[in-house]
């Protein structure tokens, strides 16, 4: 060890005398940049979460709140879609972001390879890991390392030229995170990422790692001693324990809290989460007088969009989170500067240089009221819309999503009943055999054919989820069950048995259903095309899950879509996905509407209904949040 930490000294004296450096001083215990001392006042901004239109907006206010660094997450299953697959473009432009990040003066902290938990789906990873059983997450296991090598192999050369050593702004790099809660506590996993790492990045680069300081053990199993180790902890008066766990560990390395909360995570169904203004400053003030670096978690809030919000395992269900990533930050959802941004700018000024820019002003929102909504008719009558029979798969029994080769959103499963079943037949799935929530109807066959509405499944972790039929159902009947992913578990040992879909045998009466065929679900395309129900033969238009449409002509600016008179479903503007929507058990009401997600004051709003049919059937564009009501 001793060692390892003299070369790493050496190095840190050669490297003072470059132009640009950032190395850790192990024998000083601080940062040095440019051969000078340094700590960071850093503010985790998840690109993934805004339109990269607001960007420049977003880093500018977190420079001028008096920040010297943003954290951000690259996230493996934002930019490989499917297997093979990298994306850069768009919202998931990396070096706009970077370009943006260094031209505004921040430092850039950069974390998620290969793991980011983050409330994200899957915590990062790509659903494709599941398409099989034998990848074995978060350890040195040959398959698993394949396609993390894969990634980091296309990730880390983009990256590279961003290095501050390189003229860019990247000072450090995470290698795991949190990994000292995960039981596999592999260090030869651990090495194989920091080797991977170094070998496209070089020698330099400062490599870290974040854990929860509770336990010796989180931080033995969570990071090497070759690299920096830091923690993670909530406001608090007693910031010294948590750093005290930190010095018993790594006794020569800075004081970092790579995770700051200013807020915390939300699930559906549960109290909106908030930290207060003055409880942040208080325990802030005490961090930054033991001359530690800090990064806020989070600093800047954000949406989960389309289907990009993770969840966490429960015992019975898992919980779910919420659309919006708001997080009780400093800058809301929204890019709006709160007043907890100002009290926390007003004490890192005590120990930071005062930003030489003004803070901007917030955007402006608009609203309208009593947007009347067109029902079109059911899900399942837009089916040539929605889907591709090109791409319609079949077997004897179910697979789940991603055998199938889906990874987000919505699977159709259907099959055709061939006896009769009494009003009361049990449908039932395997133990723990959804994932995660079915919606249940039966079509009768003929060209005037009636869709019948069955009912909700929920899984349960610890029984075979089921329901009782609420009429006849006769041969020939086509029974369509429609599974929605409401996200993958984004942290723990529940990851690795993560699978969505169907997942094992359906019977009816007992009776083993057969012949299934199995399609995945394109709800963005609803908006593409002209819907009219009255042109198709189903009968029963208000049979659920329900299509909703209207087109509206709102002033171009940030809004909020009210969605209280409506139960539980996805809602779209143009094909954009803004996410989930469920105001019935709260806490969140409004989803965010970013000026960004449409190009003109005109536009189609669609909502997919799978809860309910509405009373009102209006909406509302608000020109602010309701993210705290909770169901009484």
């Amino acid at each position: 060890m001793m060692i390892i930490k003299l070369l790493l000294l050496l190095s840190t004296f050669h490297s003072a005398d470059s132009d640009r450096s950032f190395v850790v001083d192990w024998a000083n215990k601080q940062f040095l940049k440019d051969g000078e001392p340094f700590r960071y006042a850093s503010g985790s901004f998840h690109f993934s979460r805004t339109p990269n239109q607001d960007w420049g907006d977003r880093l500018t206010k977190m420079k001028a709140g008096g920040l010297n660094a943003v954290e951000t997450y690259f996230l493996w299953n934002f930019h490989a879609p499917e297997e093979g697959t990298f994306v850069f473009e768009g919202d998931r432009d990396i070096d706009k972001f970077l370009t943006l990040a260094n031209d505004t003066g921040l430092l850039v902290i950069a974390r998620g390879l290969p793991f980011a938990c983050a409330e994200w789906e899957f915590g990062g990873f790509p659903w494709f890991l599941k398409r099989t059983d034998d990848v074995f997450l978060r350890t040195s296991d040959p398959k698993f390392l394949s396609y993390v090598d894969d990634w980091l192999d296309v990730l880390l050369p983009k990256l590279k030229p961003y290095l501050y050593e390189n003229g860019g702004p990247i000072i450090s790099v995470q290698y795991e995170n949190e990994y000292g809660d995960y039981p596999s506590c592999d260090q030869d996993y651990l090495q194989h990422l920091v080797d991977k790492i170094r070998e496209h990045l070089g020698s330099s680069i400062v490599l870290f790692t974040v854990d929860r300081a509770y336990t010796r053990r989180a931080l033995n199993c969570g990071s090497l001693k070759s690299e920096l180790t830091t923690v993670d902890f909530k406001v608090t008066n007693y910031p010294e324990f948590y750093f005290y766990v930190l010095r018993n560990f790594e006794p020569d390395a800075p004081l970092v809290n790579s995770e700051f909360y200013t807020g915390w995570l939300n699930h559906w169904g549960k109290p909106f989460n908030k930290v207060a203004a003055s409880d942040l400053a208080s325990s802030l003030d005490k961090v930054l007088a033991l001359n530690a670096s800090v990064n806020f978690y989070m600093y800047t809030g954000g949406t989960n969009f389309d289907y990009w919000s993770g969840a966490n395992h429960g015992l019975t269900t898992d919980q779910y989170d919420i659309t919006s990533y708001d997080y009780d930050a400093p800058i809301s959802e929204a890019g709006d500067t709160t007043w907890k941004y100002f009290i926390v700018k007003d004490v890192l000024a005590k120990y930071f240089p005062t930003p030489t820019i003004d803070v901007p002003a917030n955007s402006t929102k608009t609203s309208l009221s009593g947007v009347k909504m067109e029902l079109k008719g059911p899900l399942v009558s837009f089916l040539d819309v929605i889907t591709n029979s090109n791409v319609t798969q079949s077997s004897k029994y179910p697979k789940n999503m991603e055998q199938l080769g889906f990874g987000y959103g919505f699977v159709l499963y259907k099959t055709t009943l061939e006896q009769d079943y009494n009003l009361g037949a049990k449908l039932e799935f395997a133990f723990n055999g959804l994932g995660d929530r079915a919606s249940i109807v039966v079509r009768s066959p003929g060209n005037n054919s009636e869709v019948f509405y069955l009912g909700t499944v929920d899984n349960n972790h610890l029984a075979k989820p089921s329901l009782f039929t609420k009429q006849d159902i006769l041969t020939g009947y086509e029974l369509m069950i429609v599974v929605e992913n409401r996200g993958r578990v984004n942290w723990g040992p529940s990851m690795q048995f993560e699978h969505k879909g169907i997942k094992g045998n359906v019977t009816l009466n007992s009776q083993l259903l057969e012949n299934w065929d199995m399609m995945h679900l394109d709800l963005e395309k609803l908006s593409n095309v002209s819907l009219h129900f009255d042109q198709r033969s189903d009968t029963g238009s208000d049979t659920l899950p329900l299509v909703y449409q209207a087109e509206v002509d709102l002033d171009l600016a940030d809004t909020f879509l009210n969605t209280t008179s409506f139960s539980r479903g996805v809602a779209l503007i143009n094909n954009v996905n803004l996410g989930r929507y469920w105001p019935v058990v709260g806490p969140q009401q409004t989803l965010y509407v970013p000026t960004a997600v449409r190009s003109s004051s005109k536009f189609t709003l669609t909502l997919v209904e799978f809860e309910a049919k509405s009373d009102k059937e209006t909406v509302d564009f608000l020109d602010y949040p309701i993210l705290e009501s909770i169901e009484s």
